[in-house]
Formats: structure tokens, sequence, C-alpha cells
């Protein structure tokens, strides 16, 4: 049985890991240098969230979800450099079956395909757990960038739901891509 994913996946040019305490400057900086770009689709990406106090509670929380099996979050570097690129992660928070992907990218890592590849592999791993039999992914149907991964992914655009508007760019239309191997 297979009840968590691996804490470390290695792709071509990735290493996606799970978090530890010792990511969470890194993690801060990133952020705050991607402030600008993050908030009109993250309500959380906040000055706060940008303190590495700030981070290492997140992690510490985010280790203790995934020891309860809720919540697996990553972070994602280059395998040759070692530099940060962004961040990954599997919620079981959609209901039997399911599990949701959700990530963002940091700016210089935009346009080269790493989410795509990170995705991709994370994706595969989800599908490795027990009981999962489709993942999804979630984003506002006016991010382009956001929407642009499960497409290249594979993933089929499963539904649009009306759900409040959490971040100044959302429209509130929200879409919900899905990954269903034995639907393909």
């Amino acid at each position: 049985m297979v009840f968590a994913p691996p804490d470390r996946i290695v792709t071509d040019r990735l290493v996606i890991r799970r978090e530890s305490a010792d990511d969470a400057a890194v993690v801060a900086d990133a952020i705050d240098r991607n402030r600008t770009r993050l908030l009109p689709w993250m309500s959380w990406a906040t000055g706060e969230a940008a303190e590495v106090s700030t981070q290492v509670a997140r992690i510490a929380g985010a280790s203790e979800q995934w020891d309860a099996g809720d919540m697996f979050d990553y972070s994602i570097f280059d395998l040759v450099d070692g530099s940060f690129m962004g961040k990954i992660g599997l919620h079981r928070r959609i209901g039997p079956h399911g599990i949701e992907l959700g990530y963002w990218l940091d700016a210089e890592a935009e346009g080269r395909g790493v989410m795509t590849e990170a995705t991709t592999a994370l994706m595969k791993v989800a599908l490795e757990l027990d009981e999962i039999d489709r993942v999804e992914i979630h984003c506002d149907e006016a991010n382009l960038r956001s929407q642009a991964v499960p497409r290249r992914v594979g993933f089929a655009l499963d539904r649009i739901e009306n759900r409040p508007i959490a971040a100044a760019s959302e429209t509130g239309r929200h879409m919900v891509w899905v990954y269903q191997p034995d639907c393909r």
C-alpha cells in the first residue's frame, strides 16, 4: 500500500523534494521577489508570507499535514545548480479517489517547461497512491499561465464552477481540470 508519495523525485532537469525548515529562507526570498506577479492569483502572497519566520511555521504545518496524509508539499530545484524554481504540491481536499495538484513558479524559471515537467512527474506519483484514480488542477479562468499547464500535460477541462473571488485578478469562474487515466 502506498499512503504517501516519495520525499524526493528526480526528473531530467529537476529535483522535486519535500520541504524542510532549511528551505524557509529560499522560499521566503522567492515569494518576496515574485509577490507582484503572484498576488493577483494567490491571496497568500503577502509581505508576511515573504518572512522567513512565516515560512518556518508554514513548513512545520506542512510537515504535520504530510505525516497525516492530507497534503504533500514540495519545492522544485534545478538538478544542476540547485537553484529554487518554485513549489508544487498534492492536496487531499477534493473528495474520495481524487487529489488536487497546485503549483507556482519563480519568474526566473518561466518559459522553460519547468512546471510542465514537475506536474507530469507529480501527477504520475499521485496516481500510484492508494485509492487515487484522478488528479485535478484548479485555477481561475483568467489565469492563462496556470491553465496552460494542464492543457500541455493532458488534463481535460471537466467543468467551470462559480466561486467567490479570493484574489484581485480572479473572475470567480473556477476551472477544474481532470486527469483520469482510465477515462482516456
